[in-house]
């Protein structure tokens, strides 16, 4: 989960939300949620990623 977070292939702005799309280490795409508080990012949200987010 971490490769994906620290090198996304795709980076999407969602309401309070920042979605990340990267591949794990044995390459399954990933959607990774962040959230941002007080300067820090917290990954909220992590499952494989869906369709909607790979058109």
């Amino acid at each position: 989960m971490l490769h994906a977070y620290r090198n996304p292939i795709r980076v999407l702005g969602l309401d309070d939300l920042i979605m990340l799309i990267g591949a794990d280490q044995a390459g399954n795409l990933l959607e990774i949620g962040v959230a941002t508080g007080e300067g820090v990012e917290f990954i909220v949200h992590a499952m494989p990623a869906r369709p909607r987010f790979l058109r």
